[in-house]
């Protein structure tokens, strides 16, 4: 069963609950017993490799010539 992330509509406070794909629960705030709306949850990115970074150098096309 997959875990939903919920915010409430009232004071804006967010749980976590588990149920499955096909329910569609009621779910009330704990702390201000207002109703509570599913949401996207959050989800962290992580980029591998060169070139995702400001600080990354750009590769030059031109080759040096040494001397």
């Amino acid at each position: 069963m997959p875990m939903y992330r919920y915010v409430c509509e009232n004071c804006g406070s967010e749980e976590v609950h588990l149920h499955g794909v096909n329910d569609s629960p009621v779910i009330e705030c704990g702390k201000c017993g207002a109703r509570m709306n599913r949401t996207i949850g959050r989800v962290g990115i992580v980029f591998k490799g060169s070139g995702y970074y400001i600080t990354d150098n750009k590769k030059s096309t031109a080759e040096t010539k040494s001397e």
